[in-house]
């Protein structure tokens, strides 16, 4: 599949595609008679897509198989992701259901029954969701001559945007996930970050935590302008759990090959909504935590650089060694 340009549809991915996330999940939300109902051992994630070719840059879909607890069949678990809402929902989980079914049907030839499909919904927009969970609304109401002809289903849905964080239960990784996705459009993130982070203090594998720590920050610098110098990434890492040997290791598998280019994300949007004055500061700011206090000939540059050379100076930097390099 293409990259993902949407970070939102992104983040989803790369963390509910981790099948802890998606067991802890699943056990804390679904209804008790469903949950009963699932062998979360089995819980296998699919690697097809159902998503149009076209759309899938922006879009992503999740399923994972799993066994039921009463027999062999098993139950399609269809994860989906919006950060906004979206009134056609319902049209975009039935056709990806149907693909699922055919593709069960081309790959169980001899099957006479279908699997059960399970859609859910993640949510986490600024905007509260006023879409119906029901196709049929999707019709005319006004006459219900044709009800027994429109195909009919629900959906799983959770908002994590309009709840209290209080109420936000799981284990580490699927709680700190879904605290980050739910306070990401928040304007007091900086302060909610360094708990959702020492969430992490609770997961016993030093390497699961640099993975998770590196999707969740990589997430926050390419949405939000809070984070987009590496001495902020570090004055917040100085304020959770995370000690001198884990930052080092973090700092140098992200920051120095990763946050850089989040950084440079970072100022093109903050050169888009604030104009070249926000651009030479934000540069400023990058060349700064990476080779010091700006002699000032290269301040003089800046200051008279346009945006396109603001650009290029800013891919320039992800390889230069030296800060001459940069301007050459």
């Amino acid at each position: 599949m293409s990259e993902l340009t949407n970070p939102h549809d992104s983040f989803f991915k790369e963390t509910f595609g981790r099948k802890e996330i998606a067991v802890d999940f699943l056990e804390t939300y679904l209804p008790d008679a469903v949950r009963k109902r699932i062998n979360f051992e089995s819980l296998t994630i699919s690697r097809d897509s159902f998503v149009d070719e076209e759309l899938r840059q922006h879009f992503s879909d999740l399923l994972y198989t799993a066994e039921q607890n009463n027999g062999t069949l098993y139950l399609y678990l269809l994860f989906e992701h919006k950060s906004s809402p979206d009134a056609w929902i319902s049209l975009q989980l039935l056709r990806y259901m149907v693909r699922i079914w055919e593709r069960f049907r081309k790959q169980n030839p001899k099957a006479k029954k279908l699997l059960v499909v399970l859609p859910l919904v993640l949510y986490h927009g600024r905007n509260r969701w006023h879409v119906s969970r029901k196709f049929q609304s999707l019709f005319d109401d006004s006459d219900d001559l044709f009800d027994g002809y429109i195909p009919d289903f629900n959906y799983q849905f959770h908002d994590f945007s309009h709840i209290s964080g209080e109420t936000v239960r799981g284990k580490a990784m699927a709680k700190a996930t879904l605290l980050l996705l739910k306070h990401i459009f928040d304007p007091k993130l900086t302060d909610k970050l360094p708990g959702i982070i020492n969430l992490l203090d609770d997961i016993q594998s030093r390497e699961t935590t640099l993975e998770i720590l590196e999707v969740m920050l990589r997430y926050v610098v390419n949405t939000t302008d809070h984070y987009n110098d590496e001495g902020n990434i570090t004055k917040l890492l100085h304020h959770t759990f995370v000690e001198e040997g884990i930052m080092k290791t973090f700092i140098d598998k992200y920051i120095e090959q990763g946050m850089q280019q989040g950084m440079q994300q970072g100022m093109q949007r903050g050169m888009q909504r604030g104009g070249i004055q926000k651009g030479q500061k934000i540069i400023s700011a990058q060349l700064a935590s990476r080779f010091g206090k700006l002699p000032v000939w290269a301040c003089e540059k800046i200051e008279n650089a346009d945006g396109k050379t603001i650009e290029q100076w800013s891919i320039k930097l992800l390889s230069a060694e030296k800060l001459d390099e940069v301007f050459h």
